[in-house]
């Protein structure tokens, strides 16, 4: 199950394109397991998370972290941050991210 703080929201992606947000953490929460909820995701999503999850090699207090995960024949950008505790889906295409959102909330818990 895939904890978040807020509802999902698409919206435009400041470097262009659209961003589907996830909140999943409070700022600075070292703890939030954003690797755990992308391999949730990539599971909602259809998807292998051995072979359809792109994260560089963790590190202790990462933070910034920008990867890719497969959407069927699509790859979509990820980028989350402890700092603000929140991981966005980015894709050029909304209509892509709309499906998306629809998929992963059959595996949300709200926690708002």
């Amino acid at each position: 199950m895939i904890e978040l703080r807020s509802p999902l929201k698409i919206e435009r992606d400041p470097r262009g394109g659209w961003q589907l947000v996830l909140w999943a953490g409070n700022a600075f929460d070292y703890t939030t397991p954003f690797r755990a909820i992308l391999g949730d995701i990539a599971t909602a999503l259809g998807q292998v998370r051995q072979d359809d999850l792109r994260l560089p090699a963790y590190e202790d207090h990462e933070d910034f972290v920008e990867g890719t995960l497969r959407f069927g024949d699509k790859w979509l950008r990820i980028y989350y941050e402890h700092a603000l505790g929140y991981l966005a889906l980015i894709s050029d295409s909304e209509s892509t991210l709309r499906d998306a959102a629809g998929r992963i909330q059959a595996n949300i818990q709200r926690n708002y």
